[in-house]
Parts: C-alpha cells; sequence; structure tokens
C-alpha cells in the first residue's frame, strides 16, 4: 500500500504544508491515540514540532499543553500559528521543573538523540509520580531489515530493547502498533499491511482506498492548513479496517510485522 517507509521519511520533522501523505498520516494517528489519554491533564509534548499536535491535544482536553522543541524559529512558529507555549530546549535537558506534568508525549524523538536513557531519565523526572508517558519509535527489524539505514538516526530498537529501555524507569509498558508492512492473512490487519496478500484480488486496492482516503496518493490541501483536524476527528468503521496509521494494541496472533513501534509507560520509578 503506498511507497516503502524506507523512501518516504528521510525528512523527519513533519512539515505538513509539504509531507508526503504517508508521512502526514502516520503523525495524525499517533496524535489521534495520544488524544485518549490527555483530558485534564497537564501535557509535555517533547519535539513538538511546528505545534499541530501539541494544539490539538489542548483542544482534546489537556489542562496545560507545553511544546519544547530545539529548533527556536519552530517554536516561534507554534506560538505564531496555535497560540502553543512552545519552548526552545534540548530533549537531554527538558526545560520543566520536576514533577511538573502528568503525560509527556514523544514521537519519533528517542531514536534521533546520543543517549537513549538519558532521555528517558528526563521524561521521567519532569513526571508526577502517577505519570505516564506515550513515546513511539521504528521497529529496527522492519523499519531498517533490508532497507538503507536512515541518516538522521542515532539508536533504533527492536521490541524487546524499547521495552527493557522504558521499565529501567517506569513499573508498567504496553506496547502498541502502526503501519504494519505484514500480517497473517487471516487477521484483520492484513487488510491494511502493506504488502496485505489482499492485494493480489482485483479492485481491492480501488476499494480500500475509497473507504479509507488516508492511503490514497492525495491530500487534500485544507487538511495541511489545519492537521489539528483530522486528529480530533473520529474514524469510520470501515475506513479504520484499512487503514495503517492506526495505532493499536501489539497482537502477536496477526502475525504483524510493524514499522513503528508505540508504548504507553506508566508508573514512574523515582531515579
Amino acid at each position: 500500500m503506498g511507497d516503502s517507509l524506507n523512501e518516504t521519511h528521510f525528512t523527519e520533522r513533519m512539515e505538513p504544508d509539504r509531507a508526503h501523505p504517508r508521512t502526514f498520516w502516520e503523525h495524525v494517528g499517533r496524535y489521534r491515540f495520544a488524544r485518549d489519554f490527555v483530558r485534564g491533564k497537564r501535557v509535555l509534548d517533547i519535539a513538538c514540532g511546528e505545534g499541530y499536535g501539541a494544539s490539538a491535544l489542548g483542544k482534546a482536553g489537556a489542562i496545560s499543553v507545553v511544546g519544547v522543541d530545539v529548533s527556536h524559529e519552530v517554536c516561534e512558529h507554534a506560538r505564531l500559528k496555535y497560540g502553543l507555549d512552545a519552548r526552545q530546549g534540548d530533549a537531554r535537558a527538558i526545560p520543566l521543573p520536576d514533577g511538573s506534568v502528568d503525560l509527556v508525549v514523544s514521537f519519533e524523538t528517542i531514536e534521533h538523540v546520543d543517549d537513549p536513557g538519558r532521555f528517558i531519565d528526563e521524561c521521567a523526572r519532569v513526571l508526577a509520580f502517577d505519570g505516564a508517558m506515550v513515546v513511539s519509535t521504528p521497529n529496527r527489524p522492519v523499519y531498517t531489515g533490508d532497507g538503507v539505514p536512515n541518516p538522521y538516526h542515532r539508536f533504533e530498537f527492536d521490541e524487546d530493547e524499547f521495552r527493557t529501555l522504558l521499565l529501567g524507569r517506569f513499573r508498567e509498558v504496553r506496547l502498541y502498533t502502526q503501519s504494519p508492512r505484514t500480517a497473517a492473512w487471516w487477521s484483520v490487519r492484513s487488510l491494511c499491511a502493506e504488502r496485505s496478500p489482499w492485494l493480489q484480488i482485483k479492485g481491492f486496492w480501488r476499494v480500500s482506498s475509497w473507504f479509507c482516503p488516508a492511503i490514497r496518493d492525495r491530500l487534500d490541501p485544507a487538511l495541511r492548513e489545519s492537521p489539528d483536524r483530522p486528529i480530533l476527528s473520529r474514524e469510520p468503521f470501515f475506513s479504520a479496517l484499512f487503514n495503517p496509521f492506526i495505532v493499536r494494541p501489539r497482537s502477536a496472533l496477526s502475525g504483524e510485522r510493524p514499522y513503528i513501534l508505540v508504548a504507553v509507560a506508566r508508573g514512574v520509578i523515582p531515579g
């Protein structure tokens, strides 16, 4: 379904006005997942980029949202376009006090830092004792297993490495997945896999793209202008069946091999 992830994701910062549709919808899918965790919470979006995701989390019911990004220009854009409390800062030294947020959102960040353990320590530091972290990263065996290494990544993780890293600072870690490359034909997830066996059936692509516009090669300019809008929307049932960008619970029974791992880590272990 569409281009290989390795061929489309080497421009790491998602800029809604120019991003490849696959990149756009993957980011939307992750923030849509995080949306369900933010109500009544103080939220930090670390490496917030241009601010569309943090803005959507605020509209989804967060008490407060702070965005942190290493780029001064990006933070300025986020303040001007979305009115976001965006602060320039390093992921290894987050400019927030201890225990000052209830939820940390970190999408496609940890693979870029030169000390992932220190980054997780910092996220744990700024979290309240009962806080949680929603974090994503590429799944190395699939993402670069038979492709060209991403030159922007310092580290990549497999499932066990990712879980072990998080369990160093959190008592509970639950894994989710996004963008399956393959899945067993008997699994519903095979309907949205990049290399779905159902693609061999004439007309399958036409039907699936009719139900799920997110897998089409073209993106509505109105969505590029307001990327927080699809984050706040609900996915229709039949569209969801064919949408690879939805974040789903990890399922060993499905035989899935996902490009992206997402974790929800809870219960901060004091450092």
